[in-house]
């Protein structure tokens, strides 16, 4: 390394540090380390690197991460979030064109989130998913925690709905001081149980109150990952709810193609051929979901046959 790029990375590191995103400081250090090593300042090199593992604890970015202590949030992180499994690749999650050209600009930006940040850009964290059920919207969101190598967590909104006034939004606080330190993708699954359309004569006022406080915690939050929200019925979600997000992305229901294809790569994973009648089935159903239930019932039968 020059002189200059080694103050470019310092700088890259006291920002991390600063921003509170340790798992970025460790990948810069590590840099820093290797530049020492390519010098030839070996000695350097393995006193930066005892330094940056004094704990003997590994800095790489986890894939599973463990939840805060229930007593010490009173037991509200522990029960309101669930972990998914962070798969599959994004390249198998079948997405329109448009779709997927969004999705792999945010995963380029977070590859490269350094570059942006020297330039004082931040890569876009919150992302919603609208559109029709069954189309892949959750699949999507645990793609990205694959691509990005964070552990994804399911936000139980049954458990963050507090019977007590104001109880909800200390909650949600809860919730997003924990995406801020954390490095995960925070799933607002169903988003339209918390960012219904405001000024409903039939709704009370502490729920027109839980949407200002979800805008609020959207618009300020700086996660460490992403958030993401989706939504079957975005016509019912609040106007003002959709600013607070960087990007929206639409879920169409599929074509009868797409859908075809889907079946035939399910079925063939399952090491069966889908009769005709089965497989048009599967062609005209409404969603992916709906077709790979139907995959999965054929190859049920077929395997009772079989055997």
């Amino acid at each position: 390394m020059t002189r200059m790029a080694t103050t470019r990375k310092l700088a890259d590191l006291f920002r991390a540090i600063a921003g509170d995103d340790l798992s970025r400081a460790a990948s810069i250090a590590s840099e820093i380390c290797i530049g020492e090593e390519r010098k030839g300042h070996r000695s350097a090199a393995r006193l930066l690197r005892g330094a940056l593992h004094a704990n003997g604890a590994s800095h790489a970015l986890p894939k599973t991460a463990r939840l805060p202590d229930q007593q010490a949030n009173g037991g509200v992180l522990t029960t309101a979030l669930s972990s998914l499994p962070a798969e599959p690749p994004l390249k198998d999650v079948v997405l329109v064109p448009s779709a997927r050209r969004l999705l792999e600009s945010v995963v380029a930006e977070w590859k490269r989130r350094d570059a942006l940040h020297r330039r004082g850009l931040a890569p876009r964290s919150k992302l919603l998913f609208h559109g029709t059920p069954g189309c892949g919207k959750s699949l999507t969101a645990r793609a990205l925690a694959y691509e990005f190598g964070i552990p994804i967590f399911l936000v139980r909104f049954d458990a963050v709905i507090g019977a007590y006034l104001g109880q909800t939004a200390i909650h949600l606080r809860q919730l997003f001081h924990f995406a801020e330190r954390t490095p995960c993708v925070l799933l607002l699954d169903e988003l339209d149980a918390l960012g219904k359309r405001r000024g409903n004569p039939l709704d009370v006022g502490e729920l027109d109150r839980i949407v200002i406080a979800l805008m609020q915690e959207l618009e300020h939050s700086r996660p460490q990952g992403l958030i993401v929200g989706t939504s079957n019925l975005p016509r019912h979600l609040d106007d003002a709810l959709w600013r607070r997000f960087d990007l929206a992305v639409p879920f169409h229901a599929p074509a009868k193609t797409t859908l075809s294809a889907f079946a035939k790569r399910i079925a063939a994973n399952l090491q069966v051929t889908l009769p005709r009648d089965a497989l048009k089935k599967a062609t005209v159903a409404k969603s992916f979901a709906d077709a790979e239930a139907i995959v999965l019932a054929e190859a049920r039968r077929i395997a009772l046959l079989e055997d």
